[in-house]
């Protein structure tokens, strides 16, 4: 019963100690080296099984369960030496000559054993048992032995070899692996002589437990080092990446600054001149084609700086009450223009129960809804027609699904560029560009800004029939009822019922550090007759502000980047001091900061409204109407 001692013992130690890598939990992928030792272990588990089977086969005598459980423990034997083999070779990995004859050699001698063993079924050359069940072996035992012996010293010699070429923990590896080879050849030369004793087992049964704990152990060990000094690096790569995303962030907001400073120049000055009524014909036409030139290029450089943003993931979805029915007679307003300059029909219908107030960014709806239309206004000639409807049905709770469906009778999308139609800077056809103004940046943005609000576009499209784009959002019903709503029809106006207010005789303080760009304003404001005192910088506004007895302003447009002191800093200011009029006088940011989290300082810094430059006459007369 030793041997079932031996072998019970040897396999539970294999199972514990083993369970680690023997178990691959799911999703692992094991490296060849780590597959080759799993093979070995495998291997050794059924010789340990043979082992533990003999002993109790020969307690009761049981012939020929003993000659075919002898049978495969020969198998697995040899079997066992050439998966060793395949380990070392594996693990080396030295890819030279040698290398290459030790795995061959190692499966020439396990066939030739292997058709020994099947030839000992007819004749005895291995083993054989008598009748009393007393147990001999052959000749071919001792030459298979043997031939064991010498791949356990090939493959342990070589290993030790290459410990001379290596250092460190690496080195230590090498050593116990060379070590575990030697140690098994001679407890396979103790086998040879003592035939009854399980020698062989009980040198697996040592030596894994010296591989588990001098080389998977302190892999793992290692592995579990390199990750940490991965996670480190990752960790860094990470904190690089998002310094590079502020800095760039930073950057486009400068950029949108320095730019819009003097496209508000030129289109400031542009819309200034064109209000003068003794200008010649000729001269008008000049200033009419720079003024859609130069807003052509703020459409494109508004275009890259929102591409750019949202590439480094700068953009943010708000999620603040709105009114859809104001975005869409605003968007309605803005097309309908576009429109009768191109004697196109524009048509819009909106289902019942569309409208209302709504949970959402209501900037970045209005943003997407005004490029697909002004796409298709771009691609409709003269004649056709264009069609937005609104339909919304119950989602989940309280939310609700809108569905804006855009069609028109434009020149379409031919079939294999539809695919494409998304990617930045495509265009089907590179003359659109000069021939219709496009960049191919309006519907990547579009898409982007769509998938922010966890919504979908869908288009369909046939060339020289037009084309039809889905817009899909789920956004959260307001319980805030609306007053006004309007239906279908053609849009004709901002759809406001508010009575104006008399902006005639009003006082403004304007804090703007730029002369021409204060220039401007004044010139626009005085087109209503608004009266305006000039501060160069945010300091001189404070201080005007203070001299004067309260209500002596009825509004300050205060511009945000400006020297000693800015125009957030400014707004605090004023907000703070002890005086009736400094909580509730209207504040306007007037600047070329143009991004959301330049709204969102401002609104937080005490200012009641955001307007970018270039500056647009009638918002900014609306928005005074509306503090006013």
């Amino acid at each position: 019963m030793t041997y079932s001692i031996i072998g019970i013992l040897a396999t539970i130690l294999l199972l514990i100690g083993n369970r680690d890598v023997l178990c691959k939990p799911n999703g692992t992928e094991y490296s060849p080296t780590r597959k080759s030792y799993c093979r070995f272990l495998f291997g050794v588990l059924v010789y340990y099984i043979t082992d533990m089977l003999w002993g109790i086969l020969d307690e009761h005598h049981l012939i020929k369960l003993l000659f075919a459980d002898t049978t495969v423990y020969f198998v697995a034997m040899i079997a066992t030496v050439m998966l060793w083999t395949h380990y070392v070779v594996s693990y080396l990995d030295r890819k030279n000559f040698f290398e290459r004859w030790l795995l061959h050699v190692g499966q020439i001698i396990f066939w030739l054993v292997l058709a020994g063993i099947i030839f000992n079924f007819f004749y005895p050359v291995f083993f054989w048992f008598e009748s009393d069940g007393s147990y001999h072996t052959g000749y071919m035992r001792h030459v298979a032995l043997a031939l064991q012996i010498l791949m356990f010293l090939s493959a342990s010699i070589y290993t030790l070899y290459t410990t001379t070429k290596t250092e460190g923990v690496i080195r230590q590896r090498h050593l116990t692996i060379g070590l575990f080879g030697l140690a098994m050849a001679v407890f396979l030369l103790f086998q040879v002589f003592f035939p009854l004793w399980p020698f062989y087992a009980m040198g697996y049964m040592l030596g894994l437990n010296f591989l588990h704990s001098y080389v998977l152990e302190d892999e793992k060990e290692e592995y579990r080092h390199k990750l940490e000094v991965s996670r480190e690096a990752l960790k860094e790569a990470l904190e690089t990446a998002e310094k590079a995303n502020k800095a760039k962030t930073v950057f486009l907001s400068k950029m949108s600054h320095e730019i819009r400073t003097p496209m508000n120049a030129i289109i400031g000055l542009n819309s200034i001149a064109l209000t003068d009524k003794s200008v010649p014909k000729s001269t008008r036409d000049h200033l009419e084609k720079i003024g859609a030139a130069a807003q052509h290029l703020l459409g494109i450089i508004n275009d890259i700086l929102d591409i750019s943003r949202i590439d480094s993931g700068s953009i943010t979805i708000k999620n603040e009450e709105f009114s859809l029915t104001k975005i869409l007679e605003q968007v309605n307003y803005i097309i309908q223009g576009q429109c009768e300059s191109k004697d196109i029909l524009y048509h819009y219908e909106v289902q019942e129960g569309a409208t209302g107030n709504y949970i959402g960014d209501e900037t970045k709806l209005r943003q997407i809804l005004i490029n697909i239309l002004g796409n298709s206004v771009k691609f409709t000639p003269e004649g056709g027609g264009i069609k937005m409807t609104v339909e919304s049905e119950p989602a989940s709770g309280i939310k609700r699904t809108l569905r804006f469906i855009i069609e028109d009778t434009g020149i379409g999308i031919a079939a294999d560029f539809l695919p494409r139609i998304f990617e930045t800077f495509a265009q089907e056809d590179e003359s659109f560009s000069s021939k219709y103004g496009s960049t191919g940046l309006g519907l990547p943005i579009t898409k982007s800004l769509v998938e922010l609000m966890d919504g979908h576009i869908d288009v369909e499209s046939e060339k020289g029939l037009g084309s039809k784009f889905t817009v899909t959002v789920t956004l959260q019903k307001s319980s805030r009822k609306e007053s006004g709503q309007r239906g279908q029809g053609a849009a004709n106006g901002d759809g406001t019922d508010k009575p104006k207010v008399d902006l005639e005789g009003r006082k403004i303080l304007l804090a703007e550090d730029v002369a021409v760009n204060a220039e401007i304003t004044t010139m626009i404001l005085s087109m209503r007759k608004i009266n305006v005192e000039h501060a160069e910088n945010g300091r001189i506004a404070v201080e005007m502000f203070r001299d004067h007895k309260p209500g002596y302003y009825d509004a300050i447009l205060m511009d945000v980047r400006m020297p000693e002191m800015d125009g957030l800093q400014a707004t605090a200011a004023i907000r703070a001091m002890d005086r009736e009029d400094a909580k509730s006088i209207p504040i306007i940011a007037l600047t070329a900061n143009a991004f959301d989290e330049d709204v969102q300082n401002s609104l937080q810094a005490g200012l009641n409204a955001h307007l970018s430059k270039p500056i647009e006459p009638e918002s900014l007369f609306k928005t005074l109407e509306e503090l006013l």
